[in-house]
């Protein structure tokens, strides 16, 4: 086994992906919404991050996206924008601190206002039930022992309240990113940093996955469940010393220990299995993981996010190898890539797939000549019967970097930069009065022009 600081900076790959109250739906309207042959959509950065209280929280900030980025004042706009690249579906949520604002005390008004817009320009809405935070009266946010209940009851409440709207969801957003940044890299609540909090962290995260897509199927049945899973592939070489290439059942433990806590919450690791062994070393109780190869939740969709600025190009992070290349050539050679990525995320998970979450480009050329190269990958896989079902671009608007939250002295608008996986179709601008403005780039553009993808 690998010693505690390759373990660590091996999860700093995963991380740096980084990082209405009242009755209850009417049945008339619990229906199943019509798939669409493929889902092109894109993905409003959500992330939320609220513990802030110093004695446990240290010198950290709120991190609301939403916020941050004006979308609270812009959302009909923001919204439009989209509707305006000829996409079907957006990823969407509402920050959970803001729904469940005490122990079982719901407020779904706001949530309901935006998915009424959003369905009334003719997008379905795809909605992310946790993306990383939970509500502050968890103070130690995924570490409390009410988060696995609790995201259980509120996907209920949701899928209760809210049935007539939507019927996409995504239960757990990027769980191993999750897991990584509360229990490997000590950046979010409980702030730990060593293996066997990444592993037990790691647990219960897919105990939580479990309890919400069953809180959402038992409350509606015609539920859609997408899920949005990076793999680190690179891990379970960092963990487990002489794995074989040309083995495939080492190809099925790199995607088990890459997809992990989900290759658990989707009932793909039994107990008698190298991951299994690895966690149960480092203090998880068999038991637990045996209930989980039991009571596997396994979505509808199995979504993958895959950024090549991030994990493809570690001594960039940039496709374009700064310029050498053309652009057209570098973009190609990027969702390579991303199509390895993909034929490799199918094969293990068995099952329809869609690029969750994707985008590149430091500057608005690249991002351009990446969407366009997009738009030939996905045909190209479609048109060979890869069962690719859907793309998204994320982020629409051009987000707040999540350092935010820890260099506390810096201005929120020094922290609208792209790069990872913050290369928006839209940046954003602060006019002399400080209002945010989006400004459309060519990527844009480039994206419509791929709308024909989603007929």
């Amino acid at each position: 086994m690998t010693n505690r600081r390759q373990f660590l900076g091996q999860l700093g790959v995963a991380a740096s992906a980084v990082c209405l109250e009242g009755c209850g739906h009417d049945e008339a309207f619990v229906l199943a919404e019509p798939r669409p042959e493929f889902y092109f959509g894109v993905g409003i950065e959500n992330t939320w991050m609220v513990q802030a209280e110093p004695e446990k929280d240290g010198p950290r900030r709120v991190l609301d996206e939403y916020a941050l980025t004006g979308h609270d004042d812009q959302w009909r706009d923001d919204l439009l924008l989209a509707a305006s690249l000829g996409i079907n579906c957006v990823r969407y949520s509402l920050p959970w601190p803001r729904v469940e604002v005490a122990p079982r005390v719901y407020e779904f008004g706001a949530l309901k206002a935006r998915l009424e817009y959003l369905k009334s320009l003719g997008l379905i809405p795809i909605l992310d039930l946790i993306h990383y935070g939970t509500p502050p009266w968890m103070q130690d946010g995924i570490a409390d022992p009410r988060f696995v209940d609790s995201l259980g009851d509120y996907a209920r409440a949701t899928a209760e309240h809210l049935g007539g709207l939507v019927t996409h969801f995504t239960p757990y957003n990027e769980p191993q990113v999750a897991a990584a940044l509360c229990g490997a890299t000590g950046t979010w609540p409980p702030y730990a940093s060593n293996p066997a909090a990444f592993a037990k962290l790691g647990v219960r995260i897919a105990q939580a996955m479990v309890a919400c897509s069953r809180g959402l199927r038992s409350a509606l049945p015609s539920a859609t469940l997408i899920s949005a899973d990076p793999i680190n592939w690179q891990l379970a070489d960092a963990l487990f010393s002489d794995l074989d290439a040309d083995d495939p059942a080492t190809e099925s433990l790199r995607a088990a220990v890459g997809s992990f806590p989900a290759s658990l919450a989707y009932g793909k690791v039994p107990l008698k299995h190298p991951l299994s062994e690895l966690l149960t070393s480092l203090g998880v109780p068999p038991s637990e993981l045996d209930w989980l190869a039991e009571n596997g939740e396994r979505p509808d969709v199995f979504g993958y996010n895959h950024y090549p600025d991030i994990v493809d190009y570690p001594n960039g992070p940039d496709f374009t190898l700064q310029s050498t290349l053309p652009l057209a050539q570098a973009a190609r050679a990027a969702t390579g890539h991303v199509e390895q990525g993909l034929r490799r995320a199918q094969a293990y998970f068995d099952g329809r797939v869609y690029l969750t979450e994707t985008s590149a480009g430091l500057s608005s050329d690249a991002r351009a000549a990446y969407a366009t190269a997009l738009g030939e990958l996905c045909e190209r896989l479609r048109s060979s019967g890869f069962p690719l079902v859907g793309l998204n671009w994320w982020p629409l608007v051009q987000a707040v970097q999540w350092d935010y939250r820890d260099r506390i002295t810096q201005p929120v608008s020094e922290f609208f930069t792209p790069g990872g996986w913050n290369n928006a179709l839209y940046d954003v601008v602060a006019d002399e009065d400080g209002e945010l403005r989006r400004v459309p780039t060519p990527a844009a553009d480039a994206f419509r022009k791929a709308a024909p993808l989603r007929r």
